[in-house]
């Protein structure tokens, strides 16, 4: 299909890289004006030149913290400021702070938090009174498969990203009546930039020997996801083809969380 966004505004959080990149030039190829928010000006820029390359149309205001409230509601003024509505919220900001050198377990988890769950919040309460005054919209929120279905510890990021799927439902119970469907995408493990802080360009080997871990004990369909199948996934979210689904938690993992959750799968022997 094509221009299934053809005339939508779409804000995508996170849109710098990876997933959130991915899911931008998804959305601009079938018509949406992409707005990238992040917090790398320079990233930022280079996403939304390759999407005008490609005869799209992309734009980077400035710098999103989004567990700071102005920057969130910056983004949302310039876009009315420019393109008079949004009609999508794709928010894939957010990471780990495990094992940053100088932070207390205390300031470990007030920003893990404050990153993860409270700028999801941010995000959601900047965009959310357009979208009432139009009676619609379409917000897109992204958990982990880890928040219930963890492979290791991680607690202050899976316990924010499971706030985030409580705030997906709550949301979509409360936005339903005004045309507002709210849906989150919760991702297996899935090769994006991340993976570049642990390894080396002179790592790549033991890059490859993690991922193939990954691949053939956690996941049944034996590969780590790409950016672009989570991006297939928000096109769908976003799209009228899921125009009946709203409240929807769905795992995009390879199998991982609906097949396979705990343990080595019995599909390996």
């Amino acid at each position: 299909m094509k221009d299934m966004l053809k005339g939508q505004v779409a804000i995508i959080a996170g849109g710098t890289s990876g997933m959130g990149e991915a899911t931008a030039k998804y959305f601009a190829r079938e018509g949406a004006v992409v707005i990238i928010g992040g917090t790398s000006e320079k990233k930022g820029k280079a996403v939304v030149e390759a999407i005008e390359a490609e005869g799209g149309v992309a734009r980077y205001y400035a710098p999103l913290r989004i567990q700071n409230n102005e920057d969130c509601l910056y983004i949302v003024e310039k876009t009315l400021e420019e393109f008079g509505k949004i009609d999508i919220l794709a928010n894939y900001a957010g990471r780990t702070f495990d094992g940053n050198s100088g932070l207390s377990p205390e300031e470990t988890f007030n920003i893990t938090i404050d990153v993860n769950l409270k700028g999801a919040f941010n995000m959601v309460n900047a965009v959310v009174p357009h979208m009432k005054e139009r009676k619609k919209g379409n917000i897109i929120l992204c958990s982990s498969n880890g928040a219930f279905n963890p492979t290791t510890p991680a607690y202050e990021y899976h316990m924010a990203k499971g706030g985030v799927e409580s705030l997906t439902v709550n949301l979509a119970m409360d936005l339903a009546p005004l045309g507002i469907r709210v849906n989150c995408i919760m991702p297996g493990p899935i090769v994006t930039p991340f993976w570049d802080e642990l390894f080396t360009p002179e790592q790549a080997e033991a890059r490859q020997a993690t991922f193939n871990k990954i691949a053939y004990t956690e996941v049944p369909m034996n590969r780590m996801g790409t950016p672009e199948d989570i991006a297939g996934v928000a096109l769908f979210f976003a799209s009228d083809l899921s125009a009946y689904v709203t409240g929807h938690r769905m795992y995009v993992a390879g199998g991982t969380g609906y097949v396979y959750a705990h343990g080595q799968s019995a599909l390996l022997g």
